[in-house]
């Protein structure tokens, strides 16, 4: 699928603005349309904010600074887009993060989020944005990691590969990236007969789209399997990690964990997902 509209979620958050400049990166080098969504409610309420009117004072003061933090960045943003001969659109609003992020994402083929927080079980319940946003919208969310720069992505990719219909749905998805990268790895952990003969398969179809492929499996390992796919990751040093999100309920990832949500939670690089 090519990539001609880009939905970004924008926050008065630390993350903001390196989504943006990730976004302005990709919209120049495939020729495609922004779409910058502000959301001035907060994300979430701060653990010392107790009480109903507690929460009603902390929701407008930070609705308040949230929109004069929009108002000049849209000026910003509107001033580089037009240097960069970039379309684009800016919606401020409010409300629900994920719904409306969702609602938007309709006319989009990318959405741009960033890494989740994991500092306390609250956090884990309220900050799954990225996938909880690729269930919802059926496209395919690329997240950003917290607290690395991110200069390249899709130069080197690797596919965490297992045969689902997740993994296909994420390939699919991104195959206009694929084909733009000068490396494209497949990476099978502990594969099964069928991830062995399909892996072949889906490699044989990607090569077809004229991309440069090379098929790894690792047998054995030590640690977990999204550990093993961070290490391969590493060690191909990739920008880009495509990834089917396999989710389970949310209680049952909190309680044993899963592939998908270790991988976001600790990359150090981009992360691309579909459901």
């Amino acid at each position: 699928m090519a990539i001609k509209t880009i939905l970004v979620h924008l926050a008065d958050d630390e993350e903001h603005l390196k989504r943006l400049e990730v976004a302005l990166m990709l919209a120049q080098e495939r020729k495609a349309h922004v779409t910058a969504l502000f959301v001035t409610t907060p994300i979430g309420m701060p653990a010392q904010i107790t009480g109903r009117g507690a929460s009603a004072v902390y929701l407008a003061e930070a609705t308040t600074q949230a929109k004069a933090k929009a108002e000049a960045l849209e000026k910003e943003f509107d001033e580089r887009c037009d240097r960069s001969n970039i379309e684009y659109s800016w919606i401020t609003t409010e409300g629900d993060h994920l719904d409306l992020l969702a609602r938007h994402a309709h006319a989009a083929d990318l959405v741009i989020a960033s890494q989740p927080t994991y500092e306390s079980l609250e956090d884990r319940l309220r900050m799954r944005l990225p996938e909880e946003l690729a269930l919802h919208s059926g496209l395919p969310v690329l997240i950003l990691p917290r607290d690395c720069e991110v200069e390249t992505i899709g130069k080197r990719v690797m596919i965490a590969w297992k045969d689902t219909r997740e993994t296909v749905r994420a390939i699919r998805d991104n195959i206009s990236i694929l084909v733009d990268a000068e490396k494209v790895f497949i990476l099978s952990v502990a594969p099964d007969t069928g991830d062995a003969l399909s892996l072949l398969e889906v490699a044989n179809y990607i090569k077809r789209h004229g991309v440069n492929v090379e098929t790894q499996h690792i047998a054995n390992y030590e640690n977990s399997v999204g550990e093993t796919i961070l290490d391969a990751a590493d060690s191909c040093e990739v920008d880009l990690i495509v990834l089917g999100a396999h989710g389970h309920s949310r209680l049952h990832e909190l309680i044993m964990g899963s592939v998908t949500d270790h991988i976001v939670k600790n990359t150090e690089l981009p992360v691309v997902i579909s459901h």
